[in-house]
């Protein structure tokens, strides 16, 4: 596997686009937030968490966005070199 982090983001492509479909159809048309629970002035509060959709994508995945970046370089590298 000479490109194993962009293998796997290949592999869930199919579930990760319609959970990123959902999440934004939560936020644009249910006008939802995900937000997380925090401590406040003496009692409990929610406060809306603002996360880019595709790095929430792979940290649920177990992807790792540089490796893939790199991965997509050197595959250029390659490309331009002739050897793929």
């Amino acid at each position: 596997m000479k490109y194993s982090e962009c293998e796997k983001m290949a592999e869930v492509k199919d579930k990760s686009q319609v959970i990123g479909e959902f999440l934004e159809w939560l936020q644009y048309f249910k006008e939802m937030t995900i937000c997380k629970l925090v401590e406040g002035e003496g009692e409990m509060e929610y406060s809306p968490i603002y996360l880019n959709t595709e790095e929430l994508l792979a940290e649920f995945f177990n992807i790792d966005l540089k490796k893939v970046e790199k991965e997509r370089c050197q595959m250029l590298a390659e490309l331009r070199k002739g050897k793929r």
